[in-house]
């Protein structure tokens, strides 16, 4: 009887050779990650903005801002409707990046994500409207929930 032991065979030498080629990779990548790592970051104002932008978000964001929900939480926080040439403009800008050079796109992102923070800052907010309480209510869930279903019934 011929018997070959398990570890043995052209197979299992296939294997071995794949997993030792596989770990080898997967060495070098963390070599490289770790080296990455130790590499000073820039931390100035502007590498905290993207430098790449989806032109997929930028046209779902648009197509929300004409929906009627995206139009009634704008009546709901700033009491009128919402204007949406923000969102063709970044949809249009974001056309334009596509079709530069990566190095131009990243510094066109930048650029315009800090103008855009920059007008985000002076603009009025949902707290522009809504007054801050300096008491909390008092017996606002007091009362009888059936007089209440009464009295809406009738």
């Amino acid at each position: 009887m011929n018997r070959t032991k398990w570890g043995s065979g052209p197979r299992e030498e296939i294997a071995d050779a794949e997993l030792a080629a596989l770990l080898t990779q997967l060495d070098s990548e963390h070599q490289a990650a770790t080296e990455l790592a130790k590499k000073p970051r820039d931390v100035s104002a502007v590498s905290a903005f993207p430098e790449t932008m989806s032109c997929r978000k930028a046209f779902d964001d648009l197509f929300y801002c004409y929906s009627l929900g995206g139009q009634f939480l704008n009546v709901y926080r700033y009491g009128t409707h919402r204007d949406c040439t923000e969102k063709w403009e970044d949809f249009r800008f974001c056309m334009k990046t596509k079709v530069r050079g990566e190095a131009a796109s990243r510094a066109m992102i930048q650029t315009r994500s800090t103008e855009k923070a920059a007008k985000r800052k002076t603009q009025p907010s949902s707290e522009d409207i809504w007054s801050t309480r300096k008491e909390p209510l008092k017996e606002s869930f007091s009362g009888d929930l059936e007089d209440l279903k009464r009295d809406s019934l009738s």
